[in-house]
Protein backbone atom coordinates (compact mmCIF):
# COMPACT_ATOMS: atom_id res chain seq x y z
CA UNK A 1 0.00 0.00 0.00
CA UNK A 2 1.57 3.35 -0.75
CA UNK A 3 1.96 6.05 1.25
CA UNK A 4 0.94 9.67 0.59
CA UNK A 5 3.61 11.35 2.39
CA UNK A 6 7.12 11.40 -0.31
CA UNK A 7 10.64 11.49 1.27
CA UNK A 8 12.67 14.81 -0.42
CA UNK A 9 15.59 16.26 1.00
CA UNK A 10 16.01 20.04 1.46
CA UNK A 11 17.39 21.98 -1.31
CA UNK A 12 19.14 24.07 1.03
CA UNK A 13 20.53 22.47 4.29
CA UNK A 14 21.09 25.73 5.83
CA UNK A 15 18.41 28.32 4.70
CA UNK A 16 19.07 30.93 7.32
CA UNK A 17 22.71 31.11 6.98
CA UNK A 18 23.66 33.89 5.10
CA UNK A 19 27.08 33.72 2.90
CA UNK A 20 29.36 34.62 5.19
CA UNK A 21 29.00 31.78 7.37
CA UNK A 22 28.90 29.43 4.58
CA UNK A 23 32.44 30.91 3.46
CA UNK A 24 33.51 30.27 7.22
CA UNK A 25 31.60 26.36 7.63
CA UNK A 26 33.29 25.72 4.06
CA UNK A 27 36.92 27.31 5.41
CA UNK A 28 36.85 25.08 8.16
CA UNK A 29 36.03 21.52 6.41
CA UNK A 30 38.80 22.49 3.59
CA UNK A 31 41.45 23.58 6.19
CA UNK A 32 40.44 20.36 7.89
CA UNK A 33 41.14 18.37 4.90
CA UNK A 34 44.13 20.02 3.79
CA UNK A 35 45.41 18.61 6.74
CA UNK A 36 45.69 14.81 6.07
CA UNK A 37 46.48 15.19 2.51
CA UNK A 38 49.56 17.32 3.41
CA UNK A 39 50.67 15.06 5.98
CA UNK A 40 50.30 12.12 3.54
CA UNK A 41 52.67 14.31 0.52
CA UNK A 42 55.41 15.13 3.31
CA UNK A 43 55.27 10.81 4.03
CA UNK A 44 55.64 10.51 0.07
CA UNK A 45 58.51 12.88 0.06
CA UNK A 46 60.20 11.40 3.21
CA UNK A 47 59.70 7.91 1.64
CA UNK A 48 61.35 9.44 -1.91
CA UNK A 49 64.57 10.71 0.68
CA UNK A 50 64.92 7.72 1.80
CA UNK A 51 64.59 5.59 -1.05
CA UNK A 52 67.41 7.96 -2.73
CA UNK A 53 69.73 7.87 -0.32
CA UNK A 54 69.43 3.98 0.34
CA UNK A 55 70.15 3.45 -3.08
CA UNK A 56 73.04 5.83 -3.51
CA UNK A 57 74.46 4.50 -0.28
CA UNK A 58 73.67 1.09 -1.80
CA UNK A 59 75.72 2.23 -4.79
CA UNK A 60 78.70 4.18 -2.81
CA UNK A 61 78.88 0.77 -0.58
CA UNK A 62 79.12 -1.54 -3.62
CA UNK A 63 81.96 0.65 -5.23
CA UNK A 64 83.61 0.45 -2.51
CA UNK A 65 83.30 -3.13 -1.66
CA UNK A 66 84.71 -3.93 -5.64
CA UNK A 67 87.69 -1.34 -4.90
CA UNK A 68 88.55 -3.06 -1.48
CA UNK A 69 87.76 -6.93 -3.37
CA UNK A 70 90.54 -5.42 -5.93
CA UNK A 71 92.93 -4.33 -3.78
CA UNK A 72 94.82 -7.30 -1.91
CA UNK A 73 94.81 -7.34 2.20
CA UNK A 74 97.74 -8.12 4.09
CA UNK A 75 96.48 -11.18 5.55
CA UNK A 76 95.96 -12.24 1.89
CA UNK A 77 99.62 -11.28 0.54
CA UNK A 78 100.80 -14.77 1.08
CA UNK A 79 98.22 -16.67 -0.20
CA UNK A 80 97.88 -17.71 -3.55
CA UNK A 81 94.42 -16.59 -5.17
CA UNK A 82 93.51 -20.61 -5.39
CA UNK A 83 93.55 -20.68 -1.41
CA UNK A 84 91.86 -17.06 -0.91
CA UNK A 85 88.78 -18.21 -3.14
CA UNK A 86 89.22 -21.79 -1.32
CA UNK A 87 88.39 -19.54 2.07
CA UNK A 88 92.08 -21.28 3.46
CA UNK A 89 93.83 -19.41 6.20
CA UNK A 90 97.26 -19.50 7.28
CA UNK A 91 97.31 -21.13 10.73
CA UNK A 92 97.64 -18.67 13.68
CA UNK A 93 101.47 -18.62 14.73
CA UNK A 94 101.14 -20.59 18.53
CA UNK A 95 102.45 -17.77 21.38
CA UNK A 96 104.29 -19.38 24.26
Amino acid sequence: MPSRRRFTLPIDPWPRANLGERMAVSTVLMLLLLVPFCAVGAALVAVGLLTLYVYRSYDLGASLRALIDRRPARADAGRTAAERAAGHRPPAPVRP
